[in-house]
């Protein structure tokens, strides 16, 4: 049998649950089917070591010549023509003419892809690009975010969206919010969860041994330092909980714009022996198993890759309510909570220190594989 090659089309290979996804997703594609490759926007990015030998890995340098141009287009103009075009195109409601003016119609990839897939999505630029410059039998945008509480901008949407032949959305409440503002493409649209290798995850923990001080429960979050994943919550939830005099050492795995004003207000507030922001590490999964209750406070998430890289391992979990929240549905020791009330959080906290683990599974692979087989 013939394989079909399929391109899967991406930012750059940071350490983040997008990317994660796309390894454990390249990895458990059928070779015997599949010839896979990678493109990035931008050669960069911790977890580029991890891209399986046997992918192909391509630059889109056009794209990476002129991402400053692209993000930036007033600060990094190299002449009057880019700012005329850009204020033109967002005049217009839509980056797309703007981007057309910057990249043109040559093509960094000039071979035939079977399916060629924008793994970023939403994303304005990379959902115009693929069906607009890879030569491909069948296109797929991947939905990785609740599109209610992230930047899209429906007047491209509505004009990219059609260009693609199959719509995968990471969960069911995602894929709603998406169809709502894109109904003319809800024909196309299924869930495809994220998919994890708990065996992978689990000895990836075995890296290194994680510290955990005696009498004290052992809290983990993984997340980027966010308004998203909502870290100055955890402050609050910490501040309830030592109120109570409950002993706890919390480690909160991830680096971004609040890791230093979240630093600086757990010492304020006399929290920092017991909260430690960690920052980012490349491999947090020994801080997942190491915990006694894995607890996840985001305000929003497509998915949450960590939180299922924490079912593999068994704990308790905590969680607020958000899109992809429903994979802990049926786990006896899981708990979500339906608001970022500091005060409900921590007895949710406390409850669960009292649980014990359950059995996880053999393996969190979700069975939609078989739709990209399929198509």
């Amino acid at each position: 049998m013939t394989k079909r090659s399929i391109i899967f089309c991406i930012n750059y290979m940071h350490t983040g649950g997008v990317e994660k996804s796309l390894l454990s997703l390249v990895r458990a594609l059928p070779r015997d089917i599949f010839d896979v490759h990678i493109a990035l926007m931008q050669h960069k990015g911790d977890l580029l070591p991890e891209i399986p030998a046997d992918v192909t890995l391509h630059i889109l340098r056009r794209i990476e010549r002129n991402k400053p141009r692209l993000g930036f287009p007033i600060r990094h103009a190299t002449d009057l023509a880019g700012p005329l075009s850009y204020l033109a195109a967002k005049a217009r409601g839509t980056l797309i003419h703007y981007y057309h003016h910057i990249l043109g119609d040559e093509r960094d990839l000039t071979r035939h892809f079977d399916i060629a897939v924008s793994y970023q999505g939403p994303s304005q630029l990379l959902d115009w690009y693929v069906p607009t410059h890879i030569d491909a039998d069948k296109y797929v945008s991947w939905i990785h975010f609740d599109i209610t509480h992230s930047f899209i901008n429906p007047c491209t949407g509505h004009k990219v969206y059609p260009l693609f032949d199959r719509i995968f959305i990471v969960s069911q409440s995602s894929l709603e919010a998406f169809t709502k503002v894109f109904p003319e493409v809800a024909d196309r649209c299924d869930v495809f969860h994220n998919l994890v290798d708990a065996t992978a995850v689990r000895a990836a923990a075995t890296a290194h041994p994680v510290e955990r001080p005696d009498g004290c429960v052992m809290i983990t979050t993984v997340g980027r330092m966010t308004r998203q994943k909502a870290p100055d919550v955890a402050i609050r939830i910490a501040a309830e909980l030592r109120r109570r005099g409950f002993r706890f050492c919390w480690n909160w795995v991830g680096d971004d714009e609040l890791l230093e004003p979240c630093r600086r207000q757990a010492a304020e507030l006399g929290l920092d022996d017991s909260l430690h922001f960690l920052g980012l590490r490349s491999n947090p999964c020994p801080y997942i198993a190491a915990a006694d209750v894995y607890v996840q406070p985001s305000r929003f998430e497509g998915y949450c890759i960590t939180l299922a890289e924490a079912r593999a391992f068994g704990m308790p979990i905590v969680s607020t309510a958000f899109s992809g929240s429903e994979q802990l549905d049926g786990i006896p020791n899981a708990t979500v909570v339906r608001s970022l009330d500091p005060a409900a959080l921590a007895d949710a906290i406390i409850k669960a220190a009292g649980m014990p683990r359950v059995t996880p599974p053999d393996t969190l692979t979700a069975n939609d594989l078989q739709k990209l087989i399929d198509l």
